[in-house]
């Protein structure tokens, strides 16, 4: 029986990432419960905007790039606030912990069917 290197299935899993992930039931349900399906998740994704836009009217500074960067950062933290929320609401694991899983399962088959 031949073992695959490293490097043999870092270059197979390259190859056919997407398809072994798409295989995986849970991955196809983590990306579809990312997917903004209900009015509820509307509020939730357009809360950065009006945090943005809040922030952008508060902001104290002179500087007009000071007060956009300041926005642009309390926006980007609240849209991750808000994914997080979202999974935690779904009860869905983070991607890449699937993805991470799908990878090393993978990993373990090739070393053994090879």
């Amino acid at each position: 029986m031949n073992q695959m290197t490293e490097k043999e299935f870092e270059t197979y899993w390259a190859q056919h990432r997407k398809q072994l992930l798409e295989a995986n039931a849970e991955y196809r349900e983590a990306i579809e419960n990312y997917k903004m399906n209900t009015g509820a998740d509307w509020l939730l994704f357009a809360f950065p905007v009006v945090v943005a836009v809040v922030v952008l009217d508060w902001a104290p500074f002179d500087s007009e790039v000071l007060n956009w960067v300041i926005g642009a950062v309390a926006a980007v933290v609240v849209f991750v606030l808000s994914v997080w929320v979202k999974s935690m609401i779904t009860g869905t694991r983070p991607i890449s912990q699937i993805e991470e899983e799908v990878k090393e399962q993978e990993r373990r088959n090739s070393c053994h069917s090879s």
